[in-house]
């Protein structure tokens, strides 16, 4: 592997003044536990489920192997899972959680790379294979992949060749379906590590086959749109791969990696601020463990920096950086540690009810300035504040449409719950939205200039794309400039035609817009 450290990021070179947090003088600590550990190994997965550190597979320095174990912090014991049926053994795979399960995908078996998917439920504590529909990526080692509202997404990897195609798996339908991104991606790689922030994926570093990287992406799950982020202070954390990168409140913490030695650094990057900043805690190492082979059940409390080391895996739970194993160039490892990432503050402070308050205001006559009524007679109680969120309100009350001076303004063409949805998100940015709804969401959405709606339906609509309703899907899509949402349908309709062109559906887009028709023979 080539320890070349050209620079991929920006902001700055990492050799301009390191950014010290010198406030946060804090120390790494053993972790005190019962039970046995997982043996020595590196390349596995760990991910925090359900109060337990789930840990499975990896490469213990003479086999690759396939167990599963768990560390629960409540009761501060390992154990190991037994099961019937598993995954083959594996390394350089990736794991995600979502409800009670956590899911497997890919990696490198010892002879082959892989990409079967499989589940493990902790609640009936068995896996199970998952078979979904649509192409699921290559077989591949040394991918990222994260969880985002209900579905796994997997980017980059090495199938023999470096990567940077983008999955997405969506559980709901059990469907694997790339994802159409624009912007600017990052340029192919292995190693890399990805997390998730609010609405966005963040990925930063790996190695390209070339030379490590330190370059700083993220991708907006909503507008599908790649960007590089811009470090306002000059400093970030030099390239590297295989290290660990966690998020906790607005802040993502990246621990270890390989620059071509291996390291034992630990940064944060702040969000509020675009800034990185190196944290240097404390070191008062003990003689007895620092080499990080085994882990420790003392009771006593001591500061021991890991050692440096890379594949890795590190989490954060209840305010805390846990680091498990490793491979610090020599050998395999097995400690366990931990470094608080806060102080302790004794304020309960109450979750916000903004969004809450919002949602009860809506239809409330108490304080409303404006009525909405239907065509079926129903009234909406709203206040033009709306106009403060939406151009189309900000137009007619300001007396721009002919609706301005009318104390109840009639909206044609619109059914209730459609409309009532709408103002509820633009209430409150924060809507479910139903299968069922969706589709005339989505048309409400573009009459009314909702744009992020919009794409949300869209989103939402995508995944429910099947034989019968594809040919409806395009013409809505077409009629109303979704280019994302029409590409996916005619992609689809291509793909399967035969069964397609047999629906009611396409015999009636046939009727309607035999434009489209006549562009789907053209690109067959």
């Amino acid at each position: 592997m080539s320890t070349t450290t050209d620079l991929q990021f920006v902001g700055g070179p990492p050799e301009s003044p390191r950014v010290v947090d010198n406030s946060l003088l804090k120390q790494w600590q053993f972790v005190k536990f019962q039970g046995t550990p997982p043996r020595q190994r590196s390349l596995h997965v760990g991910i925090v489920l359900n109060d337990c550190l789930w840990i499975f597979g990896g490469y213990d320095g003479s086999n690759r192997v396939n167990d599963l174990h768990k560390f629960d912090f409540k009761r501060q014991k390992w154990s190991t899972i037994q099961t019937g049926s598993s995954p083959s053994v594996r390394d350089r795979h990736v794991v995600v959680a979502y409800k009670d399960s956590l899911y497997i995908f890919g990696g490198y078996d010892g002879n082959n790379r892989v990409n079967d998917f499989w589940e493990f439920d902790t609640v009936q504590s068995e896996w199970r294979q998952v078979l979904g529909e649509g192409a699921p990526p290559s077989a591949r080692h040394s991918h990222a992949g994260v969880e985002h509202h209900g579905s796994t997404y997997i980017f980059a990897g090495y199938d023999g060749n470096y990567k940077n195609d983008f999955h997405e798996f969506n559980f709901a339908n059990r469907r694997w379906s790339p994802v159409n991104v624009r912007g600017h991606p990052p340029k192919a790689r292995y190693r890399t590590s990805a997390a998730t922030y609010k609405n966005k994926m963040v990925v930063i570093g790996g190695h390209d086959g070339q030379k490590h990287l330190n370059d700083f992406y993220q991708f907006d799950f909503e507008t599908e749109v790649w960007a590089l982020v811009e470090v306002s202070n000059g400093f970030a954390p030099s390239p590297r791969d295989s290290h660990s990168a966690s998020v906790y409140g607005d802040c993502l913490y990246l621990f270890g990696g390989s620059t071509g030695a291996a390291r034992n650094d630990l940064y944060e990057f702040r969000f509020e601020t675009n800034t990185w900043r190196e944290i240097k805690p404390l070191t008062a190492d003990s003689p007895q463990q620092s080499d990080g082979r085994e882990g420790s059940s003392s009771s006593k409390s001591q500061s021991c920096t890991p050692c440096p080391r890379f594949c890795h895996t590190g989490v954060v739970y209840n305010s805390t950086l846990y680091i498990f194993g490793g491979y610090d160039g020599q050998n395999r490892l097995n400690d366990f540690k931990a470094f608080r990432l806060v102080d302790e503050v004794n304020v309960d402070i109450p979750p916000s009810s903004i969004v809450a308050d919002m949602r009860n205001a809506l239809n409330d006559p108490k304080f409303s300035d404006v009525t909405f009524q239907l065509d079926d007679g129903r009234e909406i109680h709203a206040h033009k504040l709306l106009c403060i969120r939406c151009m189309y309100f900000k137009a007619m009350f300001e007396g721009q449409l002919r609706e301005a001076n009318q104390r109840v303004i009639p909206i044609k063409n619109i059914a209730y719950e459609v409309f009532h949805s709408l103002l509820e998100y633009l209430y409150t940015d924060d809507i479910e939205i139903s299968l069922s709804m969706a589709m005339d969401l989505f048309v409400a959405a573009d009459q009314f200039g909702v744009e992020r709606l919009k794409k949300l339906c869209e989103k939402k609509i995508l995944v429910s794309i099947n034989t019968e309703n594809a040919a409806t899907i395009l013409q809505a899509a077409n009629l109303h400039h979704a280019l994302g949402l029409r590409q996916s349908c005619m992609d689809f309709i291509l793909t399967h035609f035969d069964t397609v062109s047999k629906t009611s559906a396409f015999e009636g887009m046939g009727r309607n817009n035999v434009e489209l028709v006549f562009e789907i023979l053209k690109r067959r």
